[in-house]
């Protein structure tokens, strides 16, 4: 059986790598370095489970150290964009919330679409509030203050 195994390793790195290529996140690539390790391991004549143990060694051991690394190095390329920098601005009602109508809100001079972060809350004109989410062109608000009508 051992002189067959490598044909097994080579079969599961190359399907590994197949699926890698399909998705965006990275899954299957730790899998194909343990396939790749124990296929090395296959042409020394090793037993099939110890190259078994060997590729389930590489791969846990990948999957649980280099993962959080590449994650944490891929994430840095993500950019925030204009909106992101919409919340906690302060903004005035320019129009009342409630329950029946969305209200309009004023920040940096533009005015938006308002929503209360809590549904129930009654939001006057006036009235200071806080950007706290963004939901399509919406922005979810909060209550800060009262303000001049």
């Amino acid at each position: 059986m051992e002189a067959w195994m490598w044909i097994i390793w080579l079969v599961i790195f190359v399907l590994a790598i197949i699926i890698e290529t399909l998705g965006t996140d990275l899954v299957s690539i730790w899998f194909a370095a343990g396939a790749l390790i124990a296929l090395i391991i296959s042409f020394t004549g090793s037993a099939w489970w110890i190259q078994l143990i060997v590729f389930a060694v590489v791969s846990l051991v990948s999957i649980l150290c280099l993962r959080p690394l590449v994650h944490k190095y891929m994430r840095n390329s993500i950019v925030k964009t204009n909106i992101d920098t919409m919340i906690h601005s302060k903004g005035v009602m320019k129009e009342k919330y409630d329950l029946l109508h969305h209200g309009e809100v004023v920040v940096n001079g533009v005015t938006w679409t308002a929503i209360a972060q809590k549904e129930k809350d009654v939001l006057e004109q006036g009235d200071i509030v806080e950007v706290v989410g963004v939901t399509g062109n919406k922005l979810i608000v909060t209550f800060v203050a009262k303000g001049d009508k």
